[in-house]
């Protein structure tokens, strides 16, 4: 007689593999991430062995909707094949929208993401392209090529790097470590080697710096190019100083080129046609602008003292006139004339 108040071993075997078999995505998931997500869901479960039997069975009945690997730590990961032969499309739980965003956000931001983890997104972004294929999202797969972004300025070309370079710079910033680094310096023809403490990478226009610090100088921070470096070799054994710190303080007073951390309160004088702009993107929240009655555009607002501010003013030519403070103002005059005189000469 079946005692009706306990499921009979079958039936729960039965349901447990349902459930994993619902499981599977394209995110590769180990015996124990199985286990614990059962334990969590009431599945009656002795042990992690017992998901590894129920996964050998799984992955030989139903070959179709489990593919497993082993990583380089003998570990065995499970999840949904990319392609299914039976429907890539209405197996896949990534819809066209979301497959479309996937595709736009990884053109822009796997500069910046470390080539590990461009690795584990690699099945999404098969996933997305496999989504896309199907004729019914024709007209999202079209939308990527409807929008473009346009950076402002010359576009210069992107610094060659060293793929071994990056990978493992990439890796010594992942685990925190002290790299040994061949870089060639600006002001010489040839490459010296340094132990190097790595803090962070920015990017700033077409160049990657390295934000770090060399062993034999723990007070300053230099930013070095990633183009510059000839060869990186992580030396496994020594942490780097900067490993938990954060990137935005660690390069402040650098790649922002910052002359110091105050505000100043600016005025300035513009064509309208040249200043307009700032009627609609204004500098800040706080910007405050009038016309004269001669069309000029005066615009006052309160910015960072910093190399960027003086770019972006130059970018202006003549259009602009600094009115405040005085000693920018005087600033922006000495190189207006030495500008002129390199002109004026034959």
């Amino acid at each position: 007689m079946v005692n009706r108040g306990k499921r009979a071993p079958g039936k729960q075997k039965v349901r447990r593999h349902l459930r994993i078999l619902t499981m599977m995505s394209i995110t590769r998931k180990t015996n124990r991430d199985i286990f614990n997500k059962l334990l969590n869901e009431g599945f009656e479960i002795a042990n992690v062995e017992t998901v590894q039997a129920d996964m050998r069975e799984l992955k030989d009945g139903f070959p179709f909707l489990i593919e497993s690997s082993k990583d380089a730590n003998g570990v065995y990961t499970y999840r949904k094949p990319l392609h299914n032969s039976i429907d890539k499309r209405k197996d896949s739980a990534m819809s066209p929208r979301e497959a479309v965003c996937f595709q736009i956000a990884f053109q822009h931001l796997s500069p910046l993401l470390p080539n590990r983890s461009l690795d584990d997104l690699d099945p999404y972004l098969k996933e997305a392209e496999a989504v896309l294929s199907d004729d019914s999202s024709k007209k999202m797969k079209k939308w990527k090529d409807k929008v473009m972004t346009i950076n402002e300025g010359i576009q210069l070309k992107q610094a060659k790097i060293k793929k071994s370079v990056l990978n493992n710079i990439h890796m010594a910033l992942w685990d925190g470590k002290v790299i040994k680094a061949s870089y060639t310096s600006k002001n010489k023809d040839f490459p010296s080697e340094y132990i190097i403490h790595p803090g962070g990478l920015v990017y700033r226009g077409r160049i990657c710096y390295l934000i770090c610090s060399f062993e034999d100088n723990n007070e300053k921070k230099v930013y070095l190019p990633l183009h510059r470096f000839e060869s990186v070799k992580i030396l496994q054994e020594v942490y780097s100083r900067h490993r938990e710190e954060n990137i935005q303080n660690l390069s402040k007073d650098l790649l922002g080129f910052k002359l110091n951390d105050k505000k100043i309160n600016i005025e300035l004088k513009f064509s309208y046609f040249a200043g307009s702009h700032l009627l609609e993107t204004p500098l800040s929240d706080k910007q405050k602008d009038k016309t004269t009655r001669d069309g000029y555009l005066i615009i006052k607002d309160e910015v960072t003292d910093n190399m960027e501010l003086r770019y972006w003013i130059r970018a202006f030519g003549d259009a602009v006139e600094v009115i405040k403070p005085i000693k920018l103002r005087n600033e922006f005059a000495t190189e207006a004339k030495r500008t002129a005189k390199k002109y004026e000469q034959n």
